[in-house]
């Protein structure tokens, strides 16, 4: 038993490793802070692995704990707006296939779902940034994906009014 959960454990790492940081990192805006938070993360999935729980929806299990840990380093941090950390040094893109003119479309459309609710925040940084599809985010939320679908609709829409109002 304990091989398969190593086995298993090094196949979620090696699968959902990048999109945990990129989560983390767009959560929390720091590099390094979002690779501890990753590592967090990951130390925290093995414990509940260790205890022979049988873990259904690993992926959901994952973007859970990266976001409960997110959640707490803001509470010990106190909250901080994200057009502040925009204006700390924050950098949405790595530079890859970007340009200039992408990358402040980007932090401006950012900076405006800071607008918007931590859950709608989510779903447009799960779909539009983390690529993942509806199904992927509905399996993340234990929702139907419909509903998930509609949520982006809607959460697309009030970043859409967001844009208009500046």
């Amino acid at each position: 038993m304990k091989h398969d959960n190593h086995q298993q454990f090094l196949e979620l790492y090696d699968a959902h490793a990048d999109a945990i940081f990129r989560h983390c990192y767009f959560k929390v805006s720091d590099r390094e802070l979002a690779l501890d938070m990753a590592q967090q993360t990951f130390m925290q999935l093995w414990v509940y692995m260790k205890g022979d729980k049988p873990i259904e929806k690993p992926k959901s299990l994952l973007y859970r704990i990266a976001g409960n840990l997110a959640i707490d380093w803001y509470r010990k941090k106190k909250s901080e707006s994200l057009e502040n950390l925009m204006d700390s040094g924050y950098e949405p893109s790595d530079g890859k296939n970007g340009t200039i003119e992408m990358n402040a479309e980007i932090e401006n459309i950012l900076g405006k779902a800071s607008g918007l609710s931590k859950d709608d925040q989510n779903l447009i940084i799960w779909r539009f940034v983390e690529d993942l599809s509806p199904k992927e985010i509905a399996e993340i939320l234990d929702e139907r994906e419909n509903t998930v679908s509609v949520r982006i609709h809607r959460a697309i829409e009030q970043l859409k009014d967001l844009m208009k109002t500046t």
